[in-house]
């Protein structure tokens, strides 16, 4: 019965906020020039999204064999890839490649899991590319604070 009675008060507020709008319409205003009626406020997390990705593309350029990772991914994006095809010609000619994964033992639960799954990301990629198995070596580091793969080429 409370339940009703709250919603046929609500019913009734409504009907006299409508039944106002008819009777006292509202003087014309300048129409905003977007379809909002706030501007759009960038989130924390996209703004940190976009800081990263710049932070990578700028890694790359420096470095390209350097692949970092979000602290808990071990999944390749496609800037990863970009940068591993960039080094694919040097990775044909090497004899050895050692590929280094990294996760830090104080940011993550079972960093070597975590440094040998990125490695082992960058292992199928490269073999997808023509990378012969027999020349690829993984290792890991949970000591630097870090969350990336190096790919090491040997000559």
């Amino acid at each position: 019965m409370k339940r009703s009675g709250f919603v046929y008060a609500a019913l009734l507020v409504i009907a006299a906020s409508v039944t106002g709008c008819a009777e006292n319409p509202a003087t014309p205003t300048a129409t905003p020039s977007t379809s909002w009626k706030h501007a759009p406020v960038e989130t924390t997390s996209t703004v940190t999204k976009a800081a990263e990705t710049a932070a990578a593309a700028t890694q790359a350029a420096v470095d390209p064999s350097f692949l970092k990772f979000d602290k808990m991914s071990a999944k390749l994006t496609p800037e990863h890839e970009l940068q591993l095809m960039s080094l694919l010609p040097k990775l044909k000619e090497a004899k050895a490649i050692t590929l280094r994964g990294y996760c830090y033992k104080k940011d993550i639960g079972n960093a070597k899991s975590a440094a040998l799954a990125r490695a082992v990301n960058v292992e199928k990629f490269l073999v997808k590319q023509g990378i012969s198995k027999k020349k690829l070596s993984r290792r890991f580091n949970t000591e630097d604070a870090e969350h990336a793969v190096r790919v090491e080429i040997g000559k």
